[in-house]
């Protein structure tokens, strides 16, 4: 395998990284808040902080200051886990709910219609393949093979 396709492929990743990047902005998100807030938006039922962390590889932190100003907004409600009492789930409050739809609806048309311009053979391809990598790159990543070094 070439390095130079490896190059192409994260050139086209980036490129769509950096689009949802500025939609984020466009929107008065920073950072991983996009990821969050879709999070919060589309799980059901709550979800807690330290999930939100594993799914969006985040920092505690980030995670937490980003609930921490959400929850000051009034955007935020916690509830008990019946799971696990010591972890509260997090759901958005009606306020929090009207902010993400105003973000996310849109964004979700605008990928809908993107996905739309493909073939439904080629959306297919598309996600399988997407899937199969990121699963291939977390099982590296995660098992420390080529680890920077510093």
């Amino acid at each position: 395998m070439e390095i130079k396709t490896s190059k192409k492929y994260l050139r086209a990743f980036d490129e769509q990284n950096s689009l949802y990047e500025a939609y984020a902005r466009q929107n008065g998100l920073v950072g991983k808040s996009l990821y969050i807030l879709i999070w919060l938006y589309y799980t059901k039922g709550g979800i807690t902080q330290k999930r939100i962390v594993e799914k969006t590889h985040s920092s505690k932190q980030v995670v937490f200051a980003t609930i921490k100003g959400w929850r000051a907004k009034g955007y935020i409600s916690t509830c008990e886990n019946p799971k696990d009492r010591r972890n509260k789930l997090l759901t958005l409050s009606p306020d929090g709910q009207a902010f993400a739809a105003k973000i996310l609806d849109p964004l979700e048309r605008i990928e809908v219609q993107a996905l739309a311009s493909l073939s439904e053979s080629e959306r297919e391809i598309l996600i399988d393949l997407t899937k199969r990598y990121t699963q291939e790159l977390k099982k590296m990543m995660q098992v420390g093979e080529n680890k920077v070094d510093d």
